[in-house]
């Protein structure tokens, strides 16, 4: 039961002032360094520990969270074993492997390992290529004769194989580096040949006639593997296999795809490696009171040049970043956006869209790439944006490397899958699961209003209170009162009242009740019109809905302010927004908003003061006619521009930092 801290915290301090010795190996064997001291055998006999300690402190022989230079070399080593195990490995069984010592997930991950070597045995491309490879390394030339009979994609790949066994041979000094430069090389070339296919495989697969057709709930259901082992060998009335045969959908996985994972594999394999101490080392270098590692964020999204509500939010957060010289950087997956001061972009690999979400595309990072960014950059903790490939992304370098993981909730995805994918009872409890799961594995989540809060610390989620935090947007300072100007930007008179809605035109926004609304203010106020600014799918079914309406399609933010000071009250009927900004940027031009008591909207209006806050359709246009019909317009304008200084972005910024535990970052 000691505590190693205690054991090694105050002999190391007295080592520093030289008043004691301390022994350097046991600090090294902590932090996997090591140690370069020239003559280090003979000079222990004659110098102090803590001299030799305080010398390769100095020189930067010995850091407190190893030295990077080493996770080359461990990651070639790795690569060398994998290859060996994928060539000589056996099936352990299955009972020897459950009954084996270790926990549950170290099983699965056994388990899963296990199915992918013995898979990579049965697919004799790969194996050919792992055997030459592995050659190589050793410095045995491939034969050309494999070369002729490779197809052209691959060719390329064998080409780097040859360079570095002549590597080998050469035996430069730069080696490592040599080496390692030809397995990036490598990797990319998989990833690029991997990315083509997948792209091949959305079109022409089964799973891309299931999503773009009506059988999406049971495309879900499949999802569901049987418990009754049984079920995977035994075939139905039909002669067809079982619920899913593991076997038929392994053998869809292309050659690029094995290559890939083995070298991504050994730089996980390496960093967790070189970093699994880094929670022990976080301590000991706090309670010593020196050499604490840099305190560095790095922001993922694959939003940030889109036009939507999380976009905006990033921007606004990058331009803070900027301004206050945070220690954070935000990487972007885009073919498009250009790197800026704290934003690195990162080329995808590809983009794709699916067809039950054309609003979004996916797009894919090269892992390896942000894999070295993460590590050479020195970061110590991970922030994600989106559930998606970059999420998985956030995860993976959360486990790699030992680090926190905070992800910023901004949509609510099982409201989507309930009001735009129309997916209900189980197959909506699998959704459930899938995001518990997913949110469970960060280490903070944060979100945007307190019905969020409850539901993710409720019983649905089970995620820890003290994991979940409540934060908040703040809008760009462009956003403040205008002289109205109804006649320039609506061809209206000024005694015409104006409903104005702003945001992506899509059911789940629930601008499919606009009409109504519309149709209900119009029996009092037969002048009102409507100003619809978005688009999105519902786009048509509104023009036609609503012929008299006002469409601007998606308008720049800086001629949003103008937009809002010139109309009469924003109408916001989606129960879908996390937040809503376009509520808190009509509020900061003086514009009242209605909307339903759920969720963001609910956090941020205040019922009879800058706004209503309703639970029925009907209510909205009576809220509207009583707004319009109202002698006190002034106060609740008054109340609007107040309410909207209390989302300040230094107090939101600094307590998400506090958070996330950056406010002390030197």
């Amino acid at each position: 039961k000691i505590n190693p801290l205690d054991f090694c915290v105050d002999p190391y301090r007295k080592s520093l002032s030289g008043g004691s010795d301390c022994h350097i190996g046991l600090f090294a064997g902590m932090t996997g360094t090591d140690l370069h001291i020239p003559h280090l055998n003979e000079r222990l006999k004659t110098e102090s520990h803590s001299q030799l300690a305080l010398e390769a402190i100095r020189n930067g022989a010995m850091a407190p969270f190893g030295s990077y230079q080493n996770t080359q070399k461990m990651t070639i080593a790795l690569l060398h074993y994998a290859c060996q195990i994928a060539l000589n490995y056996k099936d352990p069984g299955l009972v020897r492997l459950l009954l084996h010592k270790g926990s549950a997930n170290d099983k699965i991950i056994s388990m899963l390992a296990s199915n992918l070597f013995l898979e990579v045995q049965k697919h004799k491309v790969t194996g050919s290529f792992i055997k030459t490879f592995l050659d190589s390394l050793d410095g045995e030339n491939p034969r050309q004769i494999k070369k002729l009979i490779l197809k052209p994609v691959y060719r390329p790949i064998f080409n780097e194989a040859v360079h570095i066994a002549q590597k080998k041979k050469d035996n430069k000094a730069d080696l490592v580096n040599g080496y390692y430069d030809s397995i990036v090389k490598i990797n990319d070339l998989f990833s690029s040949i991997l990315a083509k296919r997948i792209e091949k495989k959305l079109r022409k697969s089964k799973i891309g006639k299931q999503i773009q057709g009506t059988s999406l709930e049971s495309f879900i259901e499949k999802l569901e593997l049987p418990t009754y082992i049984r079920k995977y060998a035994e075939s139905d009335k039909k002669g067809k296999k079982g619920a899913f045969n593991i076997s038929e959908f392994l053998d869809g996985l292309s050659f690029p795809f094995f290559g890939s994972m083995f070298i991504l594999s050994a730089h996980f394999a390496s960093a967790k490696t070189m970093f699994h101490t880094r929670p022990f080392l976080n301590d000991f270098s706090k309670r010593l009171g020196c050499f604490e590692h840099p305190r560095r964020a790095l922001w993922l999204s694959d939003t940030f040049g889109d036009k939507n509500g999380v976009s905006i939010v990033l921007k606004e957060m990058h331009e803070e970043i900027k301004k206050k010289n945070l220690p954070s950087d935000i990487v972007a997956c885009s073919s498009t956006l250009k790197p800026d001061d704290h934003l690195i972009v990162l080329k995808p690999i590809k983009e794709f869209s699916l067809p039950i979400y054309t609003d979004y595309d996916f797009r894919i990072p090269n892992f390896l790439e942000l894999h070295n960014l993460f590590s050479n950059g020195d970061y110590d903790r991970v922030i994600c944006s989106t559930e998606g490939v970059m999420g998985l992304c956030g995860l993976y370098l959360k486990h790699a490397c030992s680090v926190e993981a905070s992800f910023y909730l901004h949509t609510d995805w099982l409201m989507f899958a309930r009001k735009s994918l129309h997916i209900e009872g189980h197959n909506l409890n699998r959704v459930r699961r899938l995001l518990r799961s997913f949110y469970q594995s960060f280490d903070h989540v944060f979100v945007l209003n307190s019905d969020q809060k409850s539901w993710l610390s409720g019983m649905q989620m089970n995620i820890r209170a003290e994991k979940v935090h409540q934060t908040a947007h703040w809008v760009n300072e462009c956003f403040k009162p205008c002289e109205p100007d109804k006649e320039n930007l609506f061809g209206l008179t000024a005694n015409e009242p104006v409903l104005l809605y702003v945001g992506r035109i899509s059911p789940e926004k629930g601008v499919l009740e606009l009409p109504s609304i519309y149709k209900g203010v119009k029996q009092k106020y037969e002048n009102a019109r409507i100003v619809i600014v978005g688009k999105g799918l519902a786009l048509d079914e509104l023009r036609k809905e609503i012929p008299d309406g006002i469409f601007m399609d998606w308008v720049v933010q800086s001629r949003l302010p103008e937009i809002y000071s010139s109309a009469d009250i924003l109408v916001l009927p989606s129960k879908f927004d996390t937040f809503s900004n376009a509520v808190l940027e009509a509020l900061s031009c003086g514009l009242p908003a209605v909307a339903y008591k759920t969720k963001g909207p609910k956090d941020i209006i205040k019922h009879e003061k800058n706004g209503f806050l309703v639970d029925t359709k009907q209510e909205i246009h009576e809220r509207i006619i009583e707004y319009l019909d109202s002698t006190s317009k002034k106060s609740f304008q008054t109340s609007a521009l107040k309410r909207a200084k209390d989302y300040n972005a230094d107090a939101i910024l600094s307590d998400f930092i506090n958070t996330i535990g950056l406010s002390n970052a030197k």
